[in-house]
Formats: C-alpha cells, sequence, structure tokens
C-alpha cells in the first residue's frame, strides 16, 4: 500500500510538521518495510473509518459504497470528495471482487 510520509508520521503519533531528520528516516524505514508499511495503511484506514459516518459499523458489514468512501478518503484525506478521490474509490470497487477470489 502507499502513504504519504507525513500520513505515516501522524500514524505513528509524530507531528509531521515538526519531524527531525531522524524521526524523518525512522519514518521512511517503516514504511519500506512492507509489514510495517501494512499496519501504518491499516491504522490510518481505522482511524478514517472512525471519523465517517459508518464508524459503528462491523467491517464484515460495510457495504460496498461504504468500502468505496472509505477508499476516497484514504486516497482524497480531507479531499475525498474531489474528482480523482471518487475515482480511486472506484477504481477500489472494481478490484474488489478479483482481491477476494485471490485471497481464497
Amino acid at each position: 500500500m502507499s502513504i504519504q510520509v507525513r500520513r505515516a508520521a501522524e500514524v505513528l503519533g509524530y507531528n509531521p510538521q515538526h519531524l527531525t531528520e531522524t524521526q524523518r528516516e525512522v519514518v521512511v524505514a517503516a514504511l519500506r518495510d512492507p509489514a510495517k508499511n501494512i499496519f501504518i495503511a491499516s491504522e490510518y484506514l481505522a482511524q478514517l473509518k472512525a471519523e465517517s459516518g459508518f464508524a459503528d459499523v462491523p467491517p464484515e458489514d460495510m457495504t460496498r459504497e461504504q468500502m468505496r468512501e472509505l477508499a476516497a478518503r484514504y486516497n482524497g484525506g480531507p479531499y475525498y470528495e474531489s474528482s480523482g478521490a471518487q475515482a480511486y474509490g472506484r477504481l477500489f470497487d472494481g478490484n474488489l471482487d478479483d482481491a477476494g477470489r485471490a485471497l481464497q
């Protein structure tokens, strides 16, 4: 998964506006490690879901529309309603069935 350094810094408890070079290196190293990258991205998704109108919906009960919105929030941040973020959400939705089959 792709996540910006500043978002990863926030997830890890750093203030991205005041990162020291050493802290930035730690964040970048974490993002280069696949397991840590997935952890950071999943924590960010959890934060986004907690801020959504469907925070109380268990993940396994989320509708496709809610999943698309969460994908758009992940991509667009506060601008998740932009055309680019919405396109990302639709792309996610278009690949969802293939991803599910790949995991079986």
